[in-house]
């Protein structure tokens, strides 16, 4: 029974090979989106810039991928651990946490290129956004995203400061 017990505790508290997590992480994720879509975008440009130095460059980003790990392992980021990060977090819907998943296509060393300032950063997240994923009309299905798509056709590149 001593045996039984430790097992238990060393699985639900100590995160074994990642299992406990999977199954404790629901329960402990925090969910409070931003409301706007024009939140949205910035706090993935406050997420994207970890060292707040106006920049986000390929450091900032491998940074931020870590926010994005539910399962312990580091070493790879998976599509469910997009969606949850985009629904979570900033409030898309589950196929547009999916679409990013994609469009980073499992490669997480690629950005050690990567160098824009906070605005362009900004204005990618807006563009993508509305041209990208939006230009799609497949896209606009999901409650969510017809109401975020609706938003950010009525949005201007003017519009896109955060405050």
């Amino acid at each position: 029974m001593l045996a039984l017990r430790l097992a238990v505790f060393a699985i639900f508290f100590c995160g074994t090979c990642g299992f406990a997590r999977s199954l404790i992480n629901p329960f402990l994720i925090r969910c409070n989106p931003p409301e706007e879509l024009l939140g949205k975008f910035c706090a993935a440009t406050m997420d994207n810039d970890v060292n707040a130095d106006g920049r986000v460059d390929g450091s900032d980003i491998g940074k931020d991928l870590l926010n994005y790990n539910y399962d312990d392992d580091l070493c790879v980021s998976k599509q469910w651990e997009f969606v949850t990060r985009f629904s979570c977090r900033y409030g898309y819907s589950e196929e547009y946490g999916r679409y990013m998943a994609t469009s980073f296509g499992g490669s997480q060393g690629g950005f050690a290129s990567f160098n824009i300032s906070d605005s362009d950063f900004l204005m990618m997240q807006y563009t993508r956004f509305k041209n990208t994923y939006c230009g799609d009309p497949k896209n606009r299905v999901s409650p969510v995203d017809k109401r975020q798509c609706d938003e950010v056709d009525k949005m201007m590149p003017a519009d896109i400061k955060c405050a």
